[in-house]
């Protein structure tokens, strides 16, 4: 059966354009003339898209997409416009259209935005019949690992996920956070409802406050219906707020607020919303040291530190790794259509030795990668090699601290320090290393190198002959 679109535009030769190509890549398409025709179409009939034209002279697109919502067609929109504006562009993203075109526009660029947004309505649709049907429980069997953390954590989660209670999750990026927070909602007496997500990281400040909270009908430009925020979509269900840590402070405390009063205000709205979300927050900071600095509330990290879960990262428990590769090969396998492969000796030692900096994440991807790539159902360690060195991806400021702590950690794991003076020693090797490379920098101009370091010029010379480093 043909997906259906149907194509809203007051121009004639526009929608002449549109339906002609449509119909050549092989879709139904019905043409509606003005936007009180396309809501009476769209009634009438089931579309799999829908072409929208914002400036439309008796409705516009944005309150066409309003009446649509309020009678629940919840078809993808693709809005159309000759005006390429920011206004637009966030206007168009925060009312929940899937995106827009710009005129003129590449019919071969509007023939991939409608199989893409057919193609991303329907996966959801089936995700959401699937959650519908959905068992009672969700087993652990994504979560993998049998290391004592890990067994911690398994136990953490049995105390936990029927207790409606607040629960921070943290662990640096890649080790399965949205994991632990999926088995923790679908373990819980709020399984029923929805567990929805938030990526505070991925969503511009701007737009925060709405994404949370929502906003009504007129609070600003383009706002032509009410909007419920993620708090309102998690009511009776779980609300997981990911990278907590990149919250701006003056949202920290209406999240505060709201956690504690279990309420909400829409913007444009002085009115209270009744909530009644269960939070689950994830970081990959230490929010104990953003509340010393001064940029996170003390009094909402103890909020959300009733029930703390630290995801230790992979290269903490390596004896997890092959259980992991076991579980990854099997599962991409299936899911790639590849046929069933192991890894040689040589290189699952390979993979078992490395420090994994992007976690079970980058691990994952790695093993996805010589799936497809590797010819024999032995990989080798060369070719397991090869895939692992082209993992790239991390900032400079993450390699930088990830070479700082193997750093650390190979001078301590080979030195034969006493452990009472252990501190001072890496102490001393590290800012050693510091102060010659300030010098080299100043070209050895102790003045200039003393403020670098923030440190006065006496103490400067001081170090320079404790540490013994060459003034040259």
């Amino acid at each position: 059966m043909k997906d259906r679109i149907l194509v809203a535009d007051d121009e004639e030769d526009i929608r002449w354009i549109l339906e002609t190509s449509l119909k050549k890549s092989g879709f139904e398409v019905e043409c509606a003339e003005n936007g009180e025709d396309a809501v009476r179409k769209a009634r009438e009939e089931a579309y799999s898209l829908i072409l929208l034209d914002i400036n439309m002279p008796d409705m516009n697109g944005f309150e066409v997409l309003s009446q649509l919502r309020d009678r629940g067609i919840d078809s993808p929109i693709i809005f159309i416009t000759a005006q390429n504006t920011v206004s637009n562009a966030i206007d168009s993203m925060q009312l929940g259209a899937y995106d827009y075109l710009t005129k003129p526009f590449d019919l071969e660029e509007v023939k991939l935005f409608a199989e893409r947004a057919i193609k991303s309505y329907d996966a959801g649709r089936k995700i959401r019949l699937s959650e519908e049907d959905a068992e009672e429980s969700v087993s652990l069997e994504e979560i993998v690992g049998s290391s004592p953390d890990m067994l911690n954590v398994y136990k953490i989660i049995g105390r936990t996920a029927s207790k409606n209670i607040t629960v921070l999750l943290s662990g640096e990026s890649g080790t399965g956070k949205e994991l632990i927070a999926r088995a923790i909602h679908y373990n819980s007496p709020r399984r029923k409802k929805r567990l929805v997500s938030v990526n505070i990281s991925a969503i511009p400040k701007e737009l925060m406050e709405s994404e949370l909270f929502g906003y009504e009908k007129g609070a600003f430009t383009g706002a032509t219906a009410l909007k419920k925020g993620r708090f309102e979509e998690a009511d009776g269900g779980t609300l997981h707020i990911d990278e907590i840590g990149e919250l701006s402070t003056d949202l920290q405390s209406k999240l505060l607020r709201a956690i504690e009063e279990k309420q909400i205000y829409r913007l444009g709205s002085e009115k209270p919303v009744p909530v009644d979300p269960r939070i689950i927050a994830s970081t990959n900071k230490n929010l104990r040291d953003a509340v010393a600095e001064g940029s996170f509330r003390e009094d909402l990290f103890y909020r959300l530190n009733v029930i703390s879960i630290n995801l230790p990262p992979l290269r903490e428990r390596k004896e997890d790794i092959s259980e992991l590769l076991k579980h990854f090969l099997k599962k991409y396998s299936a899911e790639l259509g590849t046929e069933k492969k192991v890894f040689s000796s040589e290189a699952e030692q390979l993979l078992i030795t490395h420090n994994w900096p992007g976690n079970v994440r980058e691990l994952e991807n790695t093993i996805k990668r010589l799936l497809v790539l590797s010819p024999d159902s032995i990989i080798s360690a060369k070719e397991t090699k090869d895939a692992m060195d082209s993992q790239t991806g991390y900032g400079e400021t993450e390699t930088a601290e990830r070479k700082t702590e193997e750093l650390v950690r190979m001078m301590v794991e080979n030195s034969d320090f006493s452990l009472q003076n252990i501190h001072e020693q890496v102490i001393g090797k590290i800012e050693k290393q510091l102060i010659q490379a300030i010098l080299a920098k100043t070209d050895g101009n102790m003045k200039q190198a003393a403020a670098i370091l923030g440190i006065n010029r006496n103490t400067l010379s001081k170090k320079i002959n404790d540490l013994g480093i060459e003034k040259s």
